[in-house]
């Protein structure tokens, strides 16, 4: 297993939420470098959970043209989110979301 899929075998589910959320609200595709400075990582981890949350369904990539694409929530992501933020406000009683 390559260590980035290692990395990602438990991610912070708070970081996931936040990818999910940014998406959610906005309504709308993101530019990659858009996206990075909206959820706040480094790129080298922003680029780990962008490939874990493709690989799991829950993005996915609009090409714009050969050049360029953005990212999207799919219709599993929008679920994913909500059931994510249900259950910590359940289970550890935050609201920030």
């Amino acid at each position: 297993m390559g260590d980035a899929e290692k990395d990602m075998e438990k991610p912070d589910l708070y970081v996931v939420a936040r990818f999910l959320e940014r998406l959610w609200k906005e309504g709308r595709e993101f530019k990659k470098t858009e996206l990075q400075m909206a959820v706040g990582l480094n790129y080298s981890i922003y680029v780990k959970y962008l490939k874990w949350l493709d690989k799991k369904g829950l993005i996915k990539f609009v090409k714009i043209d050969a050049k360029k694409e953005k990212i999207a929530i799919t219709p599993k992501g929008v679920e994913a989110y909500r059931s994510l933020v249900e259950w910590i406000r359940e289970t550890i009683g935050e609201d920030k979301f």
